[in-house]
């Protein structure tokens, strides 16, 4: 095979769980080029990934800016598809686990008549995956199992990985000492959450952060989702996170605030724990082979799980992590500090 599209339609973390795929496909055809398609909101997932080689991205109606029409939006997406047509793919990968029809109408416009997904019961996809043939539980591992319809060798799966530039940790390294001059031991809560079962009171962060930093050499970076994250009307976090700020009256604690994913992966990989709730901003800790806390609402931990990293979970039977309690919170990230 010459030329690989591999289309993932979702969100950050899905786009983490991917890579793998990604990677398995460059080990199989080291001499192939692998495009990707994805949409606008995941696009700093894949930046600097040697494996690609190139990412076109297109944006979805729902994320267009207050400036842009819908027409617009849709115009520019022709002119992906029209840019696609011109590569004579080999073959498709509809990286989603699951049926999805608007990726198969992606690989369709584009040209291509090898076409790999889950069974959608539909003739133009040509090697459709049932349920069965997916292997494993994880979203990694089910994402990884269209490799097999492309080789025999599909070799162990890969950790999930992303790629920081030497200037984007520069970048971020400059701006911790402008924050804290005289950080050592780095500490990093992220508050933010799609799903309000996920989210954890700020107040019992405060105790968290009260009891790390009791260490005299520990200082905690606070994260949240920056307005419009989410969609163009999503008002973000920051006021929660200034509210945690002023519960932690400590020199040590400071808010760290950032625009992008590529901004928070550069912020991450300063610090040596990432406190956090299940959903992208884990999966990007994990990416970045990070020790994590993390709080889960209902997520099927087998299916979502951090890939990589050491982790321990915080999940109660009710599916509100609101019910996790300081004591079992803290015992979890005292794991990590022995």
């Amino acid at each position: 095979m010459k030329n690989i599209l591999i289309i993932r339609r979702d969100n950050i973390g899905d786009l983490v769980c991917t890579t793998p795929l990604i990677e398995g496909t460059r080990n199989a055809y080291p001499d192939a080029k692998i495009y990707l398609l994805i949409n606008k909101v995941s696009q700093d997932v894949v930046m600097n990934n040697p494996h690609i080689e190139k990412v076109f991205v297109y944006k979805k109606a729902k994320h267009k800016a207050r400036n842009e029409t819908t027409l617009g939006v849709y115009l520019d997406r022709i002119r992906i598809i029209l840019k696609l047509r011109t590569i004579n793919f080999d073959a498709a990968i509809l990286a989603n686990p699951v049926p999805c029809k608007y990726s198969l109408r992606l690989a369709r416009m584009a040209g291509v008549k090898n076409i790999i997904g889950a069974d959608l019961d539909n003739k133009y996809i040509t090697h459709p995956f049932k349920k069965s043939d997916f292997h494993g539980k994880h979203q990694v591992e089910h994402a990884y199992s269209y490799l097999s319809a492309i080789t025999e060798d599909v070799g162990d799966i890969p950790p999930v990985r992303v790629y920081l530039g030497q200037e984007e940790r520069k970048q971020a390294v400059q701006k911790l000492k402008g924050l804290l001059p005289d950080a050592d031991n780095i500490y990093a809560v992220h508050i933010s959450s799609r799903g309000a079962d996920r989210r954890w009171p700020v107040e019992r962060y405060a105790e968290i952060i009260r009891r790390l930093t009791l260490n005299p050499l520990a200082s905690v970076l606070i994260f949240w989702s920056p307005q419009g994250t989410l969609d163009k009307d999503d008002v973000g976090d920051q006021v929660r996170a200034e509210k945690l700020l002023s519960l932690c009256k400590n020199e040590r604690v400071v808010l760290y605030p950032t625009a992008s994913v590529r901004e928070l992966l550069a912020a991450f990989d300063l610090c040596q724990l990432i406190i956090c709730s299940d959903g992208g901003q884990m999966h990007l800790a994990s990416a970045l082979n990070k020790n994590m806390v993390v709080f889960f609402g209902d997520t099927n931990q087998d299916r979502w799980r951090p890939w990589s990293g050491k982790y321990v979970i915080l999940q109660t039977e009710s599916g509100d992590c609101q019910d996790v309690s300081i004591e079992d919170a803290w015992q979890a990230v005292s794991v990590f500090l022995k």
